[in-house]
């Protein structure tokens, strides 16, 4: 349950520290407890995605491999 998009959040706090989260959060309207507890589907994986690369300045991609 919520593994990929539980992964997108850590790896967003881990490079722009818990503001950086936080804005992931605000953004996508979704919690990281939230993210943990459901699961993962394409369209909410696409958004916290897209909004993790806005707030990394650089693809989220690179670092879910």
């Amino acid at each position: 349950m919520g593994k990929i998009l539980g992964h997108i959040f850590k790896i967003v706090e881990d490079k722009a520290g818990i503001p950086g989260r936080i804005k992931l959060a605000q953004i996508t309207g979704i919690s990281q407890q939230q993210a943990l507890a459901m699961r993962d589907k394409a369209e909410l994986i696409k958004r916290c995605k897209k909004t993790a690369t806005e707030i990394l300045g650089k693809d989220i991609d690179e670092f879910l491999k």
